[in-house]
């Protein structure tokens, strides 16, 4: 039997694993299965390189028309699909190797994170907008469940609240899908994106203002993104770091998508998408500033650095939006560090308020040097690899001869060097005599600690040595820009 390359397996493999898992339950497997199964699927992604290169892989499976399911696998989605796994995979890694908290073991996170590798990659595969409806509902499902799998208040009271605002953006994102349909007669988005001009402007303001507050919510741009630190404060911190490393950014891939796709007016979803991104940027690095609980400083900056990424994509040039997969990347490196270490300083001093962690390098030193990693890769300096992604998406402004991005995004950068070097003062001041009687006495295994090495080194690597991944982000970025690409492989014509 020949194996068949497709699309298909980023979904269907996690999909038949977590609904099988009273079988792996009974064989004692979910912790070998939850750290094999997104490892197979990011071996077969960085195998498929070579084919996606040559042309996109195409997969349509008819219900009945005009429903079904087609995925589209080019350079942009098989990036996307290989950070995705390559995130579950470490943190799969990192519940299996260290993580003793009964919350995070067993069949419901099995399950869950299952799922939203599910929801993630079908994301960034759909090629039509019902069945980017159903997979915005799969990850938005499973991550409302995550949140609140820690069962106290506060995590009770954040996975009520992201289902609250999760559900408000799909409803607003289905009317928009409704009302495309009835303009169009279609749900494939090529299709869709043929026939868009010719519904009334009105209607197509109407969409696209519909679409814009639904992705908004999910992308967590300003302002639909006040409830996020809310959520990743009460959301054990290996979740968060699911969350802002895969599914902020398949939802940023999907609105920057669409926008290419469908919307009439280039230059007027140019304005608004990086309108919004500079808010979201700016915003979100003041507030990091006032924050004494560091999932809820971590939480700002990852807004921050969404926001940049979307100021880069919403430009629409090839060298920012290639500069901004980078980013991608390397944010979702950082933030996974970022959030793995607070899940180890948080079982070891019990608490992540700033006072609480005076002193902290002297009970966990390793963790606290891998905090100052992740802030040094945040802030974008040498030799990390957020330097040269920042760098690169600099470049794209100072050739087109745009000054405010550039100012802005090293504003920026001087506000997370602020509260940052603030975090790290804090974690090397001498110990206070109560904070002894704080921590646990037992450290955690030193296996927790080398998928955060992993990470660590591939940091180092990215910024040593980018030209490893030039060619894949560079046809990334022209995959996601190039609009007449997509009508071609998909329809056989080109608009």
């Amino acid at each position: 039997m020949e194996f068949s390359a497709s699309p298909v397996w980023f979904i269907a493999l996690p999909l038949l694993a977590a609904f099988s898992a009273p079988l792996w339950t009974r064989w004692h497997l979910l912790d070998h299965l939850l750290f094999g199964v997104p490892l197979v699927l990011l071996i077969l992604a960085l195998g498929l390189f070579p084919t996606v290169h040559e042309a996109p892989l195409l997969e349509t499976i008819v219900i009945a028309p005009p429903l079904g399911i087609h995925l589209h696998l080019d350079s942009a989605s098989l990036l996307l699909v290989t950070l995705f796994c390559f995130a579950v995979t470490l943190v799969a890694a990192f519940l299996w190797l260290g993580a003793t908290d009964s919350h995070l073991r067993g069949r419901r996170p099995f399950v869950l994170i299952l799922l939203l590798l599910v929801g993630g990659n079908g994301l960034v595969l759909t090629g039509d907008l019902f069945n980017l409806y159903v997979f915005l509902e799969i990850a938005g499902v499973s991550a409302y469940v995550l949140s609140a799998l820690r069962d106290d208040r506060p995590a009770l009271e954040a996975g009520l609240k992201y289902l609250i605002i999760g559900s408000v953006a799909a409803l607003f994102f289905l009317l928009a899908v409704v009302l495309v349909y009835l303009q169009t007669g279609q749900l494939n988005l090529a299709a869709v994106a043929r026939e868009f001009a010719a519904i009334p402007p009105a209607m197509q303001g109407l969409i696209a203002l519909l679409m814009l507050i639904g992705l908004g919510i999910k992308s967590e741009l300003f302002p639909f993104n006040f409830w996020v630190p809310d959520v990743y404060r009460g959301s054990d911190p290996a979740v968060t770091a699911l969350f802002s490393g895969l599914l902020v950014k398949a939802f940023l891939f999907v609105l920057v998508h669409l926008a290419v796709l469908i919307w009439a007016d280039p230059a007027v979803a140019r304005v608004w998408l990086m309108t919004l991104g500079a808010l979201t940027l700016i915003v979100a690095e003041l507030a990091a500033l006032r924050q004494d609980d560091m999932r809820r400083m971590l939480a700002y900056s990852s807004l921050g650095q969404i926001g940049l990424i979307m100021l880069a994509l919403g430009f629409f040039s090839e060298t920012t939006t290639a500069g901004a997969f980078f980013h991608m990347i390397n944010h979702t490196l950082v933030k996974l560090l970022l959030f793995l270490v607070a899940a180890l300083l948080l079982r070891r001093c019990l608490s992540l308020r700033l006072e609480d962690l005076a002193g902290a390098a002297r009970v966990s030193p390793l963790a606290a040097g891998l905090f100052v990693v992740g802030a040094l890769g945040v802030l974008g300096l040498p030799p990390f690899g957020g330097f040269m992604s920042k760098l690169w998406m600099l470049q794209g402004f100072a050739e087109a001869q745009r000054i405010w991005p550039i100012a802005l995004i090293l504003f920026a950068a001087l506000i997370e060097a602020g509260y940052y070097f603030r975090w790290i003062r804090v974690l090397y001041a001498p110990v206070a005599p109560a904070a002894s009687a704080d921590t646990k006495t037992t450290p955690e295994p030193w296996a927790a600690y080398a998928p955060l090495l992993l990470i660590a080194g591939l940091m180092l690597l990215l910024g040593v040595a980018p030209f490893l991944l030039e060619t894949s982000v560079v046809e990334a970025a022209h995959a996601l820009l190039d609009r007449d690409l997509t009508l071609q492989s998909v329809l056989g014509v080109a608009q």
